[in-house]
């Protein structure tokens, strides 16, 4: 089965994967793809990243082992402001990301175009903001007070708020698939 969603792919640590100044593949709440960059060139300062496949083990995001492999990725990055000490402040992110997600114990799979663009803010006190008018895939972790554990796809435009401590809350989005419930 293959879906198209204009998106983009958010991850904030484990996962999904957020993205790359701003996300560490440690962070516990939020997941899509572990990230790398190369240095800024003659693009604008454009740097393309690079989405890692991940398997989530039973019941830490579905209630089988997910795994997740990127078919098609040219995600770039900017970093568009930056604080005093020279940390990223706003990164933006644009560009084509297939991802296929399989239920490991049945196939069962699904793909999700998360192309697009989106905003990442990443405030004084630890805590971040995405801003993707597309679509954007999200990895939550059991105990996060704000969402039900899972991996959903936001389509048609989301704000995402992910605290310090690495807890997602949905600020605003429009249609969500449960890719958890549609490979069960």
């Amino acid at each position: 089965m293959r879906k198209q969603i204009i998106g983009l792919a958010v991850s904030a640590g484990v996962l999904v994967t957020a993205f790359p100044a701003a996300a560490s593949a440690s962070t516990p709440a939020l997941a899509l793809a572990t990230t790398s960059s190369t240095p800024a060139d003659s693009t604008g300062g454009w740097t393309p990243v690079t989405y890692q496949p991940r398997d989530q083990a039973v019941g830490t995001v579905c209630s089988f082992e997910l795994k997740t492999d990127f078919l098609t990725q040219g995600v770039e990055q900017r970093i568009s402001a930056t604080y005093p000490d020279g940390s990223p402040l706003r990164t933006d992110f644009r560009g084509p990301l297939v991802a296929r997600f399989t239920n490991a114990a049945t196939g069962a799979s699904v793909d999700e175009d998360l192309s697009g663009a989106g905003t990442l803010v990443n405030l004084p006190d630890g805590s971040s903001l995405w801003n993707v008018p597309d679509n954007i895939g999200v990895t939550i972790h059991p105990g996060d007070p704000y969402h039900a554990q899972g991996e959903y796809v936001f389509s048609g435009g989301a704000v995402i708020s992910i605290s310090a401590t690495k807890q997602v809350r949905v600020l605003y989005q429009t249609k969500v698939t449960d890719v958890c419930a549609a490979l069960s």
